[in-house]
Formats: C-alpha cells, sequence, structure tokens
C-alpha cells in the first residue's frame, strides 16, 4: 500500500535543511532525500483500533506506533511525537506550496542588508506556564542550537554568526549574505528559556510535560494515545476553535484505510486507492480530501557515466516518456505531470517564466525521440535499441524497497522506454541502501524528489549546487546534487539569488535556472508527489483547499500551527 507514514514524514518536517558541512559556503542547506516520505510514498501495517469521540474533538491519524515506545516532545528530536510542533511555534510560519510567510510569534522581519535579519517580537505573550515570552526566549532558543550542536538540525549554525536582541527586535547576523536562509531562521520552534535553561542536557531531553507558546498542551498519554487540550495562555486562543486533539497509536496500511472509510478519522494523511468511494461517499455533505504537489518525483540520471552526460540522448530520453501515462499508473491519477522547469505548480506560478508552452511539461514524442537517438548514432536492430558502438541500451532504475508507488512509476518509465528500444530494469533496494547509491554515485539512474521548501533557492540550491556534488565513490552527502550537475553558469545564478534582496533580480536568476532545467535537462522531473489529506467539515470549516492554499493539508510538520488557528466551528 502507499500511504505516507506520520512519523518518518515528521522527522523529515525538522531535519529538511540541515546541512553536511560545519563550514559556511560549503554544502548549504542540503535537503534530505527522505522528502519522498512528505510526498507520496512507501507503505506499512496498522494494528490499532481507532474509536471515533465526540465533544467537539478532533482524531487524528498521523502518529505511527505505538506513544509508548516514546513520550517524547523534545522539538528539536528526531524522535519526538508529531503532537509537538502542534505545542511549538516559529517565529514566522512559511507555506511551503508558495513561500508565504505568515507571522507567529514575530510580527514580521526585514534585511538591514544582505548580512543582517531583524525579527520583530510580539508583546504580550505568555508560556503555558503563564510567564511572559520575550525576545530573550528567542536569543536563548538559538544560542541553545549553537551550544548543543546535535540539536542544530537545520544546520542554523553554519550561517549565522550571532544573535542578539533590542527591546522586541530581535537581529541575526549571517556569516556572508544568505538571503533565503530566512526562511529557515522563521520557521525555527522556540522554547522558553526559564525551562530550557535548567536541562542538564537538552539533546537527550524528552520533555515530558512541555511548556509551551502554541495553540494546545499535553493533556495525557497513555499506551493507546496522547491527548492534547487548548492552550488557554496561547497569545491567539480565540482562534483555536477545536479544545482537543486525540492522536491514537497507528502504522497505517489497510486497517488505517479502513478507519478512515468508517470515520473514525477527522484529519488523516493516508493513501487510498479509491478516495471516493473509501472517503467521500461515506459522508458526502463533509468528508473532503486535497492532495497538492509536496515534490516533483523525478528521474536521476548520473551525469558522471555515459551515455547520460549526453545532453541529446537525455533529451530522447524526455521525450520518449509519457508523463500522463507514469503520473496516473503511480497515482491513481491523483497527481499531474510535473513541469521540467523544477517549480512546483501552481504554488510557485509567479515564478514561471510564460513563455514555457504547457507551463514546462514535456511534450511526448516517440518520433522526435527516436531522431534524436539516431543524430548521435544510435538505431534500432528489431526492437532493441543499439548504441553507436553496436551494444544493447539498457539501464537499471534504482527505487527504495515498499515505495510502491515510485516502484510502478519506474516500471512504467520502463515500459514507455521500451517503445524506443531501451531495455530497464528496476531494482529496488533498502532504503539505506539506496541512499548510499545516490550518494556516492553508484547508480545509472534513480527515482527521487525535487523541490517542496517553497523557495526557488533552497530547491534549485540543492539540486543543482556544483559543491554539493562529488566525484564517483564520494559522498555528496544527504539530499543533495546526486546527478553530479556541474555548471558555473548555474552557481553564478544561485550566488545571484543568495546574496540580492532586489525581487526583479531574483526573478531574473530564477527565470535562468528555469531554462538550464529545461534545456539542460540535468534530472527529469516527472509527476507531482502529493500530500495526502483527507478531512472532515462536520464539526469544524476552514481547512486548506485549492481554492484557499494557505497551508498543506498535512497533520505532520509545520502546517498543523496554522490549520488549528484557522479552522473555526461549523455554525
Amino acid at each position: 500500500m502507499k500511504d505516507s507514514p506520520g512519523f518518518a514524514k515528521q522527522i523529515v518536517a525538522r531535519n529538511k535543511f540541515k546541512n553536511t558541512s560545519r563550514k559556511s559556503g560549503t554544502k548549504r542547506i542540503a535537503t534530505l532525500v527522505a522528502v519522498a516520505f512528505t510526498v507520496a510514498a512507501c507503505g506499512s501495517t496498522a494494528t490499532s483500533t481507532v474509536k471515533s469521540t465526540g465533544g467537539g474533538s478532533m482524531t487524528i491519524g498521523v502518529d505511527n506506533g505505538s506513544p509508548t515506545l516514546q513520550k517524547n516532545f523534545n522539538p528539536f528530536s528526531s524522535n519526538m511525537r508529531i503532537g509537538t510542533t502542534y505545542m511549538y511555534e516559529p517565529l514566522e510560519y512559511v507555506n511551503t506550496l508558495n513561500g508565504k510567510f505568515t507571522p507567529f510569534l514575530a510580527t514580521g522581519h526585514h534585511f538591514v542588508n544582505n548580512t543582517t535579519l531583524q525579527f520583530d517580537i510580539r508583546s504580550n505573550m505568555k508560556w503555558s506556564d503563564g510567564k511572559p515570552i520575550t525576545a530573550s526566549d528567542v536569543v536563548f532558543t538559538f544560542n541553545l542550537l549553537h551550544k548543543y550542536p546535535a540539536l542544530d538540525v537545520t544546520g542554523i549554525w553554519n550561517h549565522l554568526n550571532s544573535v542578539t536582541s533590542s527591546g522586541n527586535v530581535v537581529t541575526f547576523h549571517l556569516n556572508s549574505p544568505d538571503v533565503p536562509f530566512a526562511q529557515i531562521i522563521a520557521q525555527t520552534l522556540i522554547v522558553p528559556q526559564h525551562i530550557w535553561a535548567s536541562i542538564k542536557n537538552p539533546v537527550t531531553f524528552t520533555n515530558n510535560n512541555p511548556v509551551v507558546s502554541g495553540p494546545y498542551v499535553l493533556s495525557s498519554f497513555n499506551p493507546n494515545q496522547y491527548i492534547l487540550k487548548k492552550n488557554p495562555n496561547c497569545w491567539q486562543a480565540s482562534h483555536v476553535a477545536v479544545p482537543k486533539l486525540i492522536f491514537p497509536a497507528m502504522s497505517g496500511g489497510q486497517t488505517s484505510q479502513l478507519q478512515l472509510s468508517r470515520n473514525a478519522y477527522s484529519w488523516a494523511t493516508l493513501f487510498v486507492p479509491n478516495i471516493k468511494q473509501s472517503w467521500v461517499d461515506k459522508a458526502p455533505k463533509y468528508n473532503k480530501y486535497w492532495f497538492p504537489p509536496g515534490g516533483s518525483i523525478s528521474l536521476f540520471l548520473n551525469l558522471a557515466k555515459a551515455p547520460f552526460n549526453n545532453l541529446t540522448f537525455r533529451q530522447a530520453l524526455s521525450d520518449g516518456l509519457n508523463r500522463q501515462t507514469i503520473a496516473t499508473k503511480a497515482e491513481n491519477g491523483y497527481v499531474k505531470p510535473a513541469s521540467q522547469t523544477g517549480l512546483l505548480l501552481p504554488g510557485l506560478k509567479k515564478w514561471l517564466n510564460p513563455s514555457y508552452p504547457n507551463k514546462g511539461v514535456p511534450t511526448y514524442n516517440v518520433a522526435k525521440a527516436m531522431k534524436l537517438l539516431s543524430s548521435i548514432g544510435y538505431h534500432k536492430n528489431g526492437n532493441t535499441l543499439l548504441s553507436p558502438n553496436g551494444s544493447p541500451v539498457k539501464f537499471s532504475i534504482i527505487v527504495p524497497n515498499g515505495f510502491s508507488d515510485w516502484i510502478s512509476g519506474a516500471q512504467t518509465v520502463g515500459h514507455e522506454l521500451g517503445r524506443l528500444g531501451i531495455s530497464v530494469t528496476v531494482s529496488t533496494p533498502q532504503f539505506a541502501a539506496y541512499q548510499s547509491q545516490l550518494q556516492t554515485g553508484q547508480f545509472q539512474a534513480a527515482f527521487g524528489s525535487i523541490g517542496g521548501n517553497g523557495n526557488p533557492y533552497l530547491d534549485f540550491h540543492n539540486l543543482l549546487a556544483s559543491s554539493l556534488t562529488a566525484p564517483i565513490g564520494q559522498s555528496t552527502g544527504v539530499g543533495t546534487n546526486y546527478e553530479r550537475w556541474k555548471s558555473t553558469k548555474t552557481d553564478a545564478l544561485l550566488n545571484q539569488l543568495l546574496v540580492t534582496t532586489n525581487p526583479t533580480l531574483q526573478k531574473k536568476a530564477v527565470y535562468g535556472l528555469e531554462k538550464i532545467m529545461y534545456t539542460q535537462l540535468p534530472v527529469l522531473t516527472l509527476f507531482y508527489g502529493a500530500t495526502w489529506g483527507e478531512y472532515s467539515t462536520k464539526s469544524y470549516t476552514g481547512w486548506p483547499s485549492a481554492a484557499n492554499p494557505y497551508a498543506p493539508p498535512a497533520p505532520y510538520g509545520d502546517p498543523p500551527i496554522m490549520i488549528m488557528t484557522h479552522l473555526h466551528k461549523r455554525a
């Protein structure tokens, strides 16, 4: 089955910008390849039974595994419970669909210059224990990450030189021009100094009784579920409509799909083969879903190896792929083919150069593909494509074991390229082996996910920066330039985005990077990976949707803090 495991997604959501070097300017902002978990992947089995609850509460199907395994609400831990991000707040929420900032603990931010960033902290806020929230808590939080590098999962101190405050203004002094990094600073969860200053080891601290600023506080925790209740001291308590959140132990798979069909969840993140029959038709007036793009599922070609280092060969492969067929078979028709510009659309449409036909989705053209192959010495012998030296053209695509949607997509890619006479096999190593092969370049082609940060610089840099590649046999690090693209022009455009706060220059640089993606094909984008989101409007309305995309409909990571302050009780 193809549901997305929420626990894995939670880890990714808090680690997705982690750097692989403690040295400024190198290996910057490397995104975990495990971002795949956020956009349509893998399967698991379920063991829990969920009972529907009333009284205005909301049961959320997202937290995998029995809560008895770990009572951990440390917001900097990779093992934290998913409910943690319903309790702690960032300075600002950043919508990864479109990059829009929404103020939370801060009322906003601005650059004094391209190395000095300031956030204005709200006045008259309280922690859940009644103590005041101040700019000192913000400074303390960032210095805590500096003192304990193991907590700095987003690599903040690779970029940050110091942080200070004056009144309600917190100033971040960057090591070098780094305009896009405002997003990572804004998204950092803030903890109370008066609690954490006395913690002997914040790295191993499980934070069983969290003191928080956000909409919810921990109410109870038992072997079958944990419960959050509304925080009356939250500065925006008047915007929090749901009084109680229930997180049952679950593991996804068919059992959880059955629970969804029985309306046991008010909000879930599950792949369901027939969403209309399994969910919508159970309560047509109230049961809704929205599966917006969370990334672009793409075919990585190892550019350090022939024949993939030949642009004409890559162009032929691209022309020979029917992306609509691949998307339909991989994701049951829930998603659309992805733009070859590398932009996540429609969210990032303001960055899209309008000159590209069909918003940059390549046209399927087998005849053109064969003509291109012929122009560089390839020819068919029966149903087999032969290379210029007369050998059959064949290669392997690696896909993580258990990612059944990706496996289906890779198999469809193989079928499509078979029309060109190319023999494609699909290999499914375990995830750790898959990731190792990507990092060290021990692959020919691979399925992977790109984008999804809501910021063109972060998306393009992670994928294309020369500093994030490595020779075959050496590791690129996690979530970086696996295809081993090197281009001084690309690096110059990325640097322009890094240093400028001028919107016109930013758009010009993004247009240049789109052109490289579209014409040079460093990777072949295939289809958008969905962020699965099912929700009921029976008791609460105001959910994000295609008509109001203020957040992805994900009950994990950053979106809940935004969603739970936007819902309102049905009249």
